[in-house]
Formats: C-alpha cells, structure tokens, sequence
C-alpha cells in the first residue's frame, strides 16, 4: 500500500507521453478554464436537485443553461477530429434541458439529478478521450468509489459485518486510494479554475481532511473494529463533497 503523504497544490504534469489532440480555435488552458466557467453554474445545479432544493435548483438551472450555450457555442465544433464530440454536445444539451424541465415542474428532483449526473459523465469522457486534464475529473473518478464504500455503509451493522464483508471493504478501499493518489498527481493551476490563494489553501486543507479520514478507515479495517469501520466510511462523503463544492459558484444564488 502507498503512503499518502499531503496534498500539494503545486502544478504536478502527468501523462507527458501523451499526444494532445488540437482543439480547433482554442488552447488546452483555454478549454479548461472555460470547463471551470461552467462547472461553476453546473455544480450547484447538480448539488442543489440531490438535496430537493426546489427554488434553489430552479435559480441554479437558470445559470447552468446560460453557461452551457455559451460554452457549446464555443466549442461545439471545435473538435472535428472527434466523431463522438458533436453527439456528446447535442446528448448533454438534451440531459440539461430534460433537468429544466422536471426542476420546472418542481416534482421528483432525483431524476433531475440523474440526467445532470448523465451529463457530467459525458463531458468527463469526452475530455479523456481528447486528453484534456481536468482536475475535478480526477476527483469523480475518486467519487464513484467512495459512493459505493457510503452507499453500503448506510446499511453496515457492527453485528452484522461479517469478515468476508471486511475484505470486501478492504478491496474496495484499495481502489479509492488508488484513485486518491491520482488527485494527488493530477495537474493542478489554481488560476484557470479562479482559485485565491485563500480557496487554494481551504482545499489543500479540506484534501488533508479526506486523506486522513482514508486512513482511519484503513486503519480501522486493519485492527477489524466494526464500529470504527462503519464510522469512518460514513465520513468519506461530507468531506470528499467540501472539495468539489469549492468548484461550484454558490454566491450568485444568494443574490
């Protein structure tokens, strides 16, 4: 197992072997802080339906369509390289506009968030697929993981967790460290996101907050105490979500 030492904001390459493909019209720091842009309307959108937050997530729609004809006018042909990209616009359009209307209709906001999730998912592959180096992309790979160690959590009982159960876990956690690691060595510029040094230290902190409730988790599953376990696990998500929160404009909605 690697030993996680603390997150460094420092610009970190990785990947230098890879061949970047042009983006027509655009550099990569430019595509990424246009992503920053959106994701700054679309995270709260996607934040705000998981919690029912009917108002809230009408308001937060409103940013999140402005943003996203911006950023598709942008770049919707920018890579005819690409055969997926124009499809992967128009599918992410139809997802954002599906959202609208159910947040519209103030019912059943789960399956709004679903079609946002849908969305980010898409975008998240299509950057990958055109080597783009997204930082926050890096920490959805760590999400998916760390939802399922939570998901099952929830139904953790100390006197029903049975060693098999713990290697599981264990298993599983192995996987989260390992995606963990890669935020750690993803690229990071705080200026193409508009972090301040002050939002560039409450992450670093926030991150350290994590990695460390990683390793009680580990350490718990090593000394087999089943409450510790449960206990931990729980922890992951709030902390892991003050980090990705710190991408989303929240401000604006309280104007």
């Amino acid at each position: 197992m690697k030993k996680m030492g603390y997150f460094m904001m420092t610009v970190v390459v990785v990947g230098l072997g890879l061949m970047l493909v042009p983006w027509i019209g655009y550099g990569q720091d430019a595509v990424i802080k246009d992503t920053a842009v959106f994701d700054k309307a679309y995270i709260p959108a996607l934040f705000l339906t998981s919690q029912g937050k009917v108002d809230e997530s009408k308001l937060s729609m409103k940013f999140l369509k402005e943003e996203w004809a911006v950023f598709k006018k942008r770049y919707y042909s920018a890579q005819p390289n690409d055969a997926q990209w124009k499809k992967d616009m128009d599918k992410v359009e139809e997802m954002i506009m599906a959202a609208d209307s159910t947040v519209a209709s103030g019912k059943d906001l789960r399956s709004a968030h679903g079609d946002l999730e849908g969305a980010g998912g898409i975008l998240k592959d299509a950057r990958q697929r055109n080597k783009i180096e997204y930082f926050p992309d890096y920490l959805n790979e760590f999400h998916g993981i760390m939802e399922d160690i939570f998901e099952a959590a929830v139904n953790w009982k100390p006197e029903t967790l049975s060693e098999k159960d713990i290697q599981t876990i264990q298993k599983v956690l192995s996987e989260g460290l390992e995606a963990w690691d890669g935020t750690k060595k993803a690229k990071f510029i705080p200026d193409l996101y508009g972090f301040s040094p002050e939002k560039v230290q409450k992450m670093r902190n926030l991150h350290k907050a994590e990695e460390d409730a990683l390793l009680a988790f580990q350490e718990a599953i090593k000394k087999g105490d089943k409450a510790e376990i449960i206990k931990e696990a729980l922890s992951l998500k709030p902390k892991y979500a003050s980090i990705y929160l710190l991408f989303g404009d929240f401000e604006r909605l309280k104007k």
